[in-house]
């Protein structure tokens, strides 16, 4: 943005036609000084160090004063106006002191306006001085001029235009007062050239000390006596808390006392968040884990509370608890805050006061069961989704990992967002100062050059900012002046394409979702064309690392994070309920009624005299620690799953749809014949064109023809491009994807995002991959006969290829077939399996919309077996790659005539335990996931399980008290670990395979029974018959065989002792073991100090024996759909 005021000729012209001595007037007169110079000494005076802006020219003089003395004071150039008001602002929120920002008059001032309203509602000290045109002489009418003062009487607390240099010392002095007095905020002063240039006298007022008034007696008085009568009280931190000697005063105050606390937004780290007595932050208003303990209270200590912020708490008429409000301006009351007492006065006096007489009377609060064990009790709901590997990123991980990388006196800087409640509850706070957020005005937009304004004043302390994508956008240009002034700083982008905050209450509102998406720049490449380092995080577990590293590094960097807040917006909703259950269990402890109904909106059971009943709901018991054990079993109610079916409504599919599939790259929708239902239901979910004969045919005959020749002749750069574009799209709807997963596979929601992540890294493989397809030159001579022979060798496509792939993971073992025959250059026709078509046809919809792939390169056909004969028997195909059971691949192997087969079929994967070593916790944890992941419904998920005798007990009864613990249900809900199985029949089927093991002398520790249709109880079988169905056969749901063994070797040849043969699982810390193992067992794969239920997508991955023939995994399978083609050369280069 070019302003007039600046670079427009004629301003310069006209700035010209003034004398240039009077610029630096000389005078013999000891007592003058040019009132800009005279403004300068005094910024001084008041310990001001930067001053931060965009000078116009009516600025000059300043400027030239400035200059002068830039050893005792520094100028920031920012790049917009705005930024140099949060910064002047984040100055004063700091250190007490007003910062200082300079703009020009006209356009530059009012840049200065959202500035000046975050500072006066959040209550920084800062001075604004905006410069103007000559006031006594001004040859340009009214050009660029309105009425700044008038315009900002609204948002300071002190403004004025100078009107001689005479007048300059005092109105400054007034202003700097006015700024630090409580409450402390904006003050602006405007200084026109003409006045700024000329001589006045060098006095300056003297800077008096400001000293805040104390409390009456009798507040105090009243207060301890609400004190000493108080059960149960907890503090409240507010904004106004936040004062160098309040803080001092607090600390010591909660840390005798024993008196438990909370924060607001704008209090954190006032107290250090880590103490025993720390509940929480009052992110929200009403109905979280902290109001939770709020609600026990009998009295609430309300101290240094701001009306600006939201209110931490929302008070009823009519309740019992009382409120002692404490804060150096009085309370003011309405329908929401409404306190029995006050104390007004300077904080710091207050608590001091009140601290003395409470410690003259011996009262403490040190022992504080209730509040202890709510604490406890609420401190494992609040881990939750700190470790989920889930991308885009968990927002809740995105904040654990943030308390990881940042010492304790880093500054995190926060623009306004919902993220910024995620981490007001979750990031604790250890120093004041360290978390800044705008709970008052909550403007976007700031975050970035607050912490650019951090890192000038604490040059040595590490400084982050983190902002959505939409308000990054606002002031992207700060990272200019990080680049100028060399700052080592990290700005952390959290990117879901749109205003996610909106959009989150849009669609709670019930709106459908609408105007609020964006388009955003490539944040990487924007970040290096200003100079600094730009990253992109690619998966939750990078992020850490890669935080830390820039944390540590010199320059600028900015980190994009793409991230989801499905996850939180879920819990979010399961909060108040979490918050019911836990008191309950509290007063079922104590044996006592602790929640005052009307002090938190429950009047209504308080009128009747009954006690109040949280809704209905499913209460995650087995995250609380030493709880009652739950029923391993607890299915949400149809309400709460029909209302996160129906919240996906910027989703492409809906329920009701009806896709088509895809022929020669095109969408047909012949008919409606294949219902996909919702596993978990059992309803319709939507209904898939299903292909006949005709259409495998015609799709076989373009594949042969058309669709082999283009897809050849495809440079490897265009095959990257296709892949890269999958990668970019299912990025983008990588939750969608996963919605859709867990509605026809039944698969909960954290596994089906978690495939979604698969799909997006098989494909980047691939990517990679298609670049890579190497030939070699070799030498030939190896006889006299061969003399001057060599050879060139490389690798072309072998043609058209079918795909048949299966339910379980409908997304990423179609992406294992479909990707490196993308990257090979093979058209080929896909079969996705009849239960579960979405996955695949999500796939196609990506392809069909991508300039770049021949459309006649690729068909995805749900079709009947029938139909599907033809992917089997036809031989214009030249492969055939197969994922499926034993049975069904062997009888397509004899049917596929000339052409080779890929079978990657099932398992029973054993897993040897032989040793502790990695933690028995660790351990089990990964057991049982490798075992009941997707309820069991993996060809390598863990099934016959052998454990060191001397181990045994200790492992089998950790073991069982896990499972015992897993929850089932919704697999939409966050919570849910079991799914349902396929289908009813596998249901029943896995059932009766339990029940056969144990008529047949084994032992059933838990589990086995089927419920609710297409549920079973995750199993755990000791010491099975070798021939029950159970042990021998792939059992494909969730049921586990146990026993022990007592030689290794022994062990070994029992996990031989299987038809089957693709991975197996070795817990070791014996090196020898670990290569016996390798060596002995017959599988496809080892895997050492893991169970066997682990894929790298990278990996070779195929198995022997039943298991299948072949390998899978991007490289090997581009082997498979290529083959070597030679050229010999007999005397090439010789001459």
């Amino acid at each position: 943005v070019i302003r007039p005021s600046s670079t427009t000729p004629h301003l310069t012209l006209f700035s010209q036609s003034r004398k240039p001595n009077n610029r630096s007037i000389m005078t013999s007169d000891s007592n003058m000084i040019k009132t800009s110079d005279l403004l300068v000494d005094i910024l001084i005076e008041e310990g001001v160090q930067f001053v931060f802006g965009i000078p116009g020219e009516e600025n000059l003089d300043f400027l030239d004063s400035l200059r002068k003395k830039q050893g005792d004071i520094k100028l920031i150039l920012t790049r917009h106006e705005q930024a140099a008001a949060f910064m002047s602002a984040t100055i004063g929120r700091l250190t007490g002191q007003p910062g200082v920002a300079l703009t020009t008059l006209g356009p530059g001032a009012t840049n200065l306006t959202t500035g000046a309203a975050f500072a006066f509602l959040g209550g920084f000290p800062c001075f604004f001085l905006t410069g103007q045109k000559p006031i006594k002489e001004s040859k340009q009418a009214n050009f660029q001029i309105i009425n700044v003062v008038e315009m900002m009487k609204p948002l300071t607390k002190f403004t004025k235009s100078v009107a001689s240099g005479n007048m300059l010392a005092a109105t400054v002095r007034r202003a700097f007062a006015s700024s630090v007095t409580e409450k402390p905020g904006p003050v602006h002063i405007e200084l026109a050239e003409d006045v700024a240039s000329e001589l006045t006298s060098k006095r300056i007022f003297e800077k008096l000390t400001l000293r805040r008034p104390i409390a009456e007696q009798k507040a105090i008085t009243r207060a301890v006596e609400l004190l000493m009568a108080a059960q149960r009280p907890v503090v409240i931190v507010g904004a106004a808390a936040n004062r160098q000697r309040a803080i001092a005063a607090l600390r010591a105050f909660v840390a005798e006392t024993g008196i438990y606390w909370t924060s607001t937004q704008m209090g954190k780290g006032v107290l250090d968040e880590r103490a025993k007595g720390f509940l929480g932050c009052t992110a929200l208003s009403d109905n979280d884990l902290v109001h939770g303990a709020l609600n026990m209270s009998d009295l609430v200590i309300m101290i240094g509370h701001d009306e600006s912020e939201k209110p931490p708490i929302i008070m009823l008429p009519g309740g019992t608890r009382k409120v002692l409000h404490i804060s150096f301006t009085p309370a003011i009351v309405d329908n929401v805050y409404s306190p029995s007492a006050q104390v007004v006065g300077d904080v710091a006096n207050a608590v001091w006061q009140i601290h003395e007489e409470l410690r003259a009377k011996g009262k403490t609060w040190e022992h504080q069961p209730v509040f202890k064990r709510y604490k406890e009790l609420a401190d494992v709901v609040m881990e939750r989704g700190k470790e989920d590997g889930s991308f885009p990123m968990n927002i809740v991980r995105v904040v654990s990992e943030l308390r990881k990388a940042l010492p304790e006196d880093a500054i995190l800087s926060l623009d306004n967002g919902l993220y910024k409640v995620v981490i007001a509850r979750l990031f604790k706070a250890y120093q004041p100062n360290t978390v800044l957020l705008d709970n008052a005005l909550a403007t976007m937009g700031a975050g970035v050059p607050n912490a650019n304004a951090c890192k000038i004043l604490y040059p040595d302390r590490k400084v982050i900012s983190v902002s959505g994508d939409g308000g990054f956008m606002m002031n992207e240009a700060e990272l200019a002046t990080c680049v100028q002034y060399d700052m080592n700083i990290v700005h952390v982008i959290l990117n879901d394409s749109s205003f996610g905050m909106i959009k989150w209450k849009q669609g709670n509102a019930g709106f459908d979702y609408w105007g609020l998406d964006l388009k955003n720049p490539d944040f990487v490449a924007l970040a290096e064309s200003y100079g600094a380092h730009g990253h992109r995080v690619t998966s939750a577990e990078e992020f850490g690392p890669l935080l830390a590293k820039c944390l540590d590094s010199n320059g600028t960097h900015v980190i994009e994070v793409p991230f989801s807040y499905e996850w939180f917006s879920a819990e979010l909703e399961e909060t108040e309920k979490e918050c019911y259950h836990i008191v309950e269990m509290v007063e079922k402890e104590f044996g006592t009624c602790l929640i005052d109904c009307k002090s938190h909106g429950h009047d209504d059971a308080a009128q009747t005299g009954a006690k109040a009943t949280p809704p209905t709901a499913s209460v995650k018991q087995t995250d609380i620690a030493s709880a009652p054990a739950p029923a391993p079993v607890e299915k949400p109610s149809e309400a709460k799953h029909q209302k996160l079916v129906t919240s996906k409504k910027d989703y492409v599919v809906q329920k009701g749809s009806s896709l088509p599939f895809y022929l020669g790259g095109d969408p047909y929708k012949p008919n409606e014949n294949l219902a996909v239902l919702n596993k978990y239901t059992g309803e319709e979910f939507c209904k898939v064109a299903l292909a006949d004969e005709s259409h495998v045919d015609k799709a076989i005959e373009i594949a042969a023809g058309v669709g082999a020749k283009k897809m050849r002749e495809l440079p490897a750069y265009v095959r990257q491009q296709i892949l890269q574009n999958v990668v970019d799209e299912a990025t983008r709807r990588r939750d969608e994807f996963g919605y859709y997963l867990a509605i026809e596979a039944g698969k909960p929601i954290k596994d089906a995002r978690g495939e979604a992540d698969r799909l997006i890294q098989t494909f980047k493989l691939a990517a990679e991959e298609s670049t890579r397809i190497y030939g070699e030159y070799a030498d030939l001579e190896i006889a006299p006969r061969a003399t001057g022979y060599s050879s060139v060798t490389k690798r072309v496509p072998v043609g058209p290829v079918s795909l048949i792939s299966p339910f379980n993971f409908p997304l990423n073992l179609a992406a294992h077939k479909v990707a490196p025959a993308i990257a090979a250059g093979c058209p080929f026709v896909l079969k996705p399996a009849s239960k579960t078509p979405l996955g695949a046809l999500l796939i196609g919809e990506i392809l069909a919309n991508d300039p770049n792939m021949p459309p006649e390169g690729f068909s995805i056909l749900p079709c009947s077996r029938e139909a599907g004969n033809l992917l089997t028997t036809d031989n214009r195909f030249k492969l055939m790659s197969f994922t499926g059971s034993p049975d069904v691949g062997y009888a397509l192997k004899d049917k596929a005539s000339k052409k080779p087969v890929v079978l990657e079929l099932g398992g029973n994967a054993a897993c040897i335990i032989d040793d502790l070593d990695v933690g028995l916790s660790q351990l089990v944890d990964e057991v049982v996931h490798g075992a009941f992941y997707q309820s069991g419904q993996s060809c390598i998920s863990v099934q016959r399980l052998f454990v060191r005798d001397t181990i045994y007990e200790k492992f089998r009864d950790a073991f069982v008290s896990k499972v015992k613990t897993l929850k089932a249900g919704d697999p939409l809900d966050e919570d849910t670990f079991i799914g349902p199985v396929i289908s009813e029949d596998d249901a029943k089927r896995v059932e009766s395979w339990v029940q056969e093991a144990v008529e047949g002398g084994a032992t059933l520790l838990c589990g086995g029974n089927r419920f609710d249709r297409v549920f079973v109880s995750p199993a755990v079988v000791e010491n099975v018959p070798r021939t029950a169905k159970l042990y021998a056969e792939e059992v494909f749901g969730p049921a586990v065989c146990i026993e022990k063994y007592s030689d290794f070797k022994t062990a070994v040849a029992e996990v031989n002792n299987s038809r089957f043969g693709l991975q197996a699982g070795v817990y070791t810390n014996n090196f020898n073991y670990a290569h016996y193992a390798f060596d002995k067992i017959d599988a496809g794969g080892v895997c050492i100090n893991s169970t066997p239920s682990v894929r790298i997508d990278s990996q070779a991955y195929g198995g022997v024996k039943d298991s299948g023939l072949g390998r899978e995994g991007i490289k090997y399978a581009i082997e498979d759909y290529t083959e070597v083609k030679v050229m010999v050369m007999k005397n090439a280069g010789k001459i």
